[in-house]
Formats: C-alpha cells, sequence, structure tokens
C-alpha cells in the first residue's frame, strides 16, 4: 500500500471514531490523558503574544490547554487531517484556529511558529522523518518541539500486565461499542508496540538538528520529548 492510501485510510478510521473519541480517551486512560496534555501544555514554555500550532489536533483538547499561556495577544493554531476531529474541536474550543492540512506539508513561512506540540499522533503519521522536518522548518531557532505520545511497553511484570491490557482489553471493550472502534484500538496497539523506543526518537530529533530531554510519564507508558531547535 503507497503512502497517500495508507494515510487515507488512517484519515477514514479517525473520521469515524471522533464522535466517541474523547469518552473513549478517558475510559481508556483511567482519566490520565487530561494531566498528560496539561503537563505537555507546561513544557511548551509559551508567553504571552507567542504563536504556537498543536499538530494531529483531534478534537482540540491539548490546543485548549495552551491558550492560557498565549494571551494577551498570541495563536494557538491547530491542524489535522480528519474533518470530523476539526468539527468537534471548533465546538468545543472556539478561540483555537483549526485547519485541515498536512503536518507533513505544513503552510507556515521558515521560523515563523514559537513552539509545537504533538499529541498522541506521531505514530499515526505515514511519513514520520518528513513531518519532523517540516517541525522544525517553521520553528524558529530556539523554539520547543513537544511530543506527547505512548512509548512501546519494556520488559517486567506491570509492562506484560499493561501489554495484556493494551491488545487484549482495550479492543474487547471498544469492540462491545462498535466494530469500527474494535479497528481502531487494535491499529493503536499495533502503532505503540511498533513506534520507536524513547531512545531511539530523541537520538533521530538530534540528527535533525534538536537538542532533547525525554521526560517518562506514568511508569513510562507515556513520554514527553521536548525537542528545542538548534540554530
Amino acid at each position: 500500500m503507497g503512502q497517500e492510501a495508507r494515510s487515507d485510510q488512517i484519515r477514514q478510521m479517525f473520521d469515524a471514531i471522533a464522535p466517541g473519541y474523547d469518552a473513549r480517551n478517558r475510559l481508556f486512560s483511567v482519566a490520565r490523558d487530561h494531566a498528560w496534555r496539561r503537563r505537555a501544555a507546561e513544557r511548551a514554555n509559551l508567553h504571552p503574544g507567542q504563536t504556537v500550532l498543536d499538530l494531529c489536533t483531534g478534537t482540540g483538547k491539548l490546543a485548549h490547554e495552551l491558550l492560557s499561556s498565549t494571551r494577551p495577544g498570541g495563536r494557538v493554531i491547530g491542524i489535522d487531517f480528519s474533518q470530523p476531529m476539526l468539527e468537534r474541536a471548533r465546538k468545543l474550543e472556539p478561540e483555537v484556529e483549526f485547519r485541515l492540512g498536512d503536518v507533513s506539508r505544513l503552510s507556515e513561512p521558515d521560523a515563523s511558529v514559537d513552539a509545537i506540540t504533538i499529541g498522541f499522533g506521531l505514530r499515526n503519521l505515514v511519513d514520520r522523518e518528513q513531518a519532523l522536518r517540516e517541525m522544525r522548518r517553521v520553528l524558529r531557532p530556539g523554539g520547543r518541539l513537544v511530543i506527547l505520545e505512548f512509548a512501546p511497553p519494556p520488559s517486567g511484570p506491570l509492562m506484560r500486565a499493561y501489554r495484556f491490557y493494551l491488545t487484549r482489553v482495550m479492543p474487547a471493550i471498544a469492540g462491545r461499542l462498535s466494530a469500527g472502534e474494535r479497528h481502531a484500538y487494535r491499529y493503536l496497539a499495533e502503532t505503540v508496540q511498533g513506534f520507536p523506543q524513547p531512545s531511539e526518537l530523541a537520538a533521530a530529533l538530534e540528527r535533525l538538528g534538536f537538542a532533547v530531554t525525554v521526560e517518562p510519564l506514568t511508569f513510562g507508558i507515556v513520554v514527553l520529548h521536548v525537542a528545542v531547535r538548534r540554530g
């Protein structure tokens, strides 16, 4: 399957689950998702009047967390490829500028934004390296890229239980709600387990010209990468 077809397939999946997306996130994260997004917003280190992009914004929950730091005079721009997700986002958070777009081909000029956040979206990008290059391009020198993402479960008894929850329990519960959601959460488990280890992603960001810090959250289930653009 080509990249464009694969991207379209992923988009259709997110279009289909948009109505229940926020409720499922709260359920399956045991309501930890809000704290994760709040921490990501804090690590963006924004100030009044600055501009921030929230990529793969979905229903705009992370974009909402960024608003208070940019007031007055700043801009929060949320970009996503799913129109149904954006329709929900615009109703939930009218102060954010939501835009349909491809985060691998951003329309912003070079070195024009102060920060970028992407929450639980990097693993869904078909051409991850190209997207990261675009993020670096539009960031000003010294600007921050904050990546909030699930990490592949490490070894150990606790993580074996988490892996079982991720691969068996979540898809089973979602399947009781709809067949489409069962497929979506199987996809989630596959992409989490196939995602680079935190150290590998940090090394890739360093090669692209970032200085990187890594912050595990909730026993390392979720990881924040804070990448500052060098030069």
